[in-house]
């Protein structure tokens, strides 16, 4: 397993790193054989101990966070989150046949829109969140892998005035659509359940799809 621990607002701590790091291993080799990459943010805001796990396993992805007001509770919060969703998709992932084809995903452009009024540092780290569930585009040696922050970034800001303010979009960047077919794409948004879409190539069309969360709780699929 890859996994890279982050800390944020918060003194790096050897001994975190390494609590979390374990703990994650050990949950992990319960349901999973092969490549997993996984990331580990933990930080501090006021008295609350955040700790945010996602864990990548091929086209799918898995996260969990909790918090409390001890680090080490919030790990293990955080991590029964993870096993509850790999003990729950276990067998749906051991059944699940992949597209095993060669065909490279479309690629796409993702921005972030900044309303009227708003301060955009505010978006920064949702936005960020959302980007690392596609892979870059130039990223061709490990397609699977999450892309950089920085990878494929435009510094092109476009402002539009309008009766109530000014709306920026800017921080352009273009990935990859992972090339999957319409049941994957609804177990990668059942998986990432803070998201509202996921983008992706479809299998059969080989266009570009987006499926969505709809307010009776089904997915609903654009298609291209």
């Amino acid at each position: 397993m890859n996994t890279t621990v982050s800390f944020r607002h918060m003194d790096s701590s050897p001994a975190l790193r390494d609590y979390a790091t374990r703990k994650l291993e050990k949950v992990v080799d319960k349901y999973v054989h092969g490549r997993v990459d996984s990331t580990v943010v933990m930080s501090v805001e006021k008295f609350r101990h955040i700790a945010k796990f996602t864990v990548q396993i091929k086209n799918l992805t898995v996260k969990g966070d909790s918090s409390s007001e001890d680090m080490y509770s919030s790990v293990d919060l955080a991590l029964d989150k993870i096993e509850r969703q790999l003990r729950r998709h276990k067998d749906r992932l051991r059944d699940h046949k992949p597209h095993h084809s060669g065909d490279s995903g479309k690629s796409f452009r993702m921005s972030v829109v900044t309303p009227p009024g708003a301060d955009d540092a505010s978006y920064d780290e949702d936005f960020e969140e959302d980007y690392k569930n596609y892979p870059a585009e130039s990223d061709e040696a490990a397609p699977e892998a999450e892309a950089a922050p920085e990878a494929a970034a435009s510094e092109d800001t476009v402002e539009v005035t309008t009766k109530s303010g000014t709306v920026a979009v800017q921080r352009q960047r273009d990935y990859e659509a992972k090339v999957l077919s319409v049941e994957e794409a609804a177990l990668q948004l059942e998986l990432l359940s803070d998201r509202e879409f996921f983008v992706f190539t479809n299998a059969e069309s080989k266009e570009i799809n987006i499926i969505h969360r709809r307010a009776d709780g089904t997915f609903g699929l654009i298609e291209t």
